[in-house]
């Protein structure tokens, strides 16, 4: 075979045109990868689409939790409005007579009926869902400083009469009524919050009809002896904020006034 000298080394007769395909053939795949491969610029948008995706899937997200903690945070509001609808409305309907023993000598009803305070004695607990026993229920219209009211509640088990006695100041003649004068209502750490966020809210006695005299509803019970309203109400009005389910006025007619009537009757 023939050789060829280049640069001193000899090669085939035909290494030229072999070195040449082979030159040729390595050129020639380059170009494949290259076209077949993905280039920095490409990558580059890649990249930004991806993150623009998760960015808009991450906001989403967000707002989704959002809106749900305020759907959830609504329905909450709205079954604590329920229930202490029906929880309160429960404990004036179980409104019972008692005669508590004054300090200065004598039994007097206990009843405290006005327009922010009211207290009575009743067989059904709202803290313990009508347990067995008599409960002094505890009510306060409590003014706030940004001007809105919240109905404050207390509740306590009655063991003796002297207990509720405690809580009377005494009684005094005032127009020509006898009236029963109470201490004022202690909230503190005790007092439970039934209602907040009220542009209005006051206590309504409703006087039932006599001789002469139609029924009506008073803002303050002046009772003597043993007598005691036969409905009461609490007038609740929700400012604008409160909810989708807004508090509204709550009646009750009592049981022990409506048997007896019954049984007179």
């Amino acid at each position: 075979m023939k050789r060829k000298r280049q640069c001193g080394v000899a090669l085939p007769a035909d290494a030229g045109a072999n070195e040449r395909f082979r030159i040729s053939d390595s050129g020639f795949r380059g170009r494949g990868i290259a076209e077949a491969g993905i280039t920095l610029l490409e990558m580059l948008v890649s990249i930004t689409i991806v993150s623009l995706l998760a960015t808009t899937a991450l906001f989403a997200w967000r707002a989704g939790v959002s809106g749900w903690e305020k759907a959830s945070a609504l329905l909450e509001g709205d079954r604590t409005v329920l229930a202490v609808h029906q929880l309160v409305s429960e404990q004036i309907a179980s409104m019972t007579p008692y005669q508590a023993p004054l300090q200065q000598g004598g039994r007097v009803m206990f009843f405290q009926g006005e327009a922010e305070t009211a207290r009575f004695v009743s067989r059904y607990s709202l803290t313990h869902r009508g347990a067995s026993g008599l409960y002094l229920a505890e009510y306060h219209v409590a003014e706030q400083q940004d001007g809105t009211r919240q109905l404050l509640f207390r509740e306590e088990p009655v063991w003796r009469g002297a207990e509720l006695g405690a809580k009377i100041a005494g009684r005094e003649t005032e127009s020509g009524v006898m009236r029963t004068r109470f201490l004022p209502f202690e909230g503190g750490a005790t007092a439970v919050v039934l209602l907040e966020r009220l542009a209005e809210c006051r206590f309504e006695y409703y006087r039932p009809a006599t001789a002469g005299r139609p029924g009506a509803w008073t803002g303050e019970w002046t009772g003597s002896g043993n007598e005691m309203p036969s409905a009461m109400r609490i007038h609740a009005l929700a400012r604008e904020d409160a909810g989708n389910l807004k508090p509204v006025t709550i009646a009750a007619t009592v049981w022990n006034y409506a048997q007896r009537r019954a049984r007179e009757e």
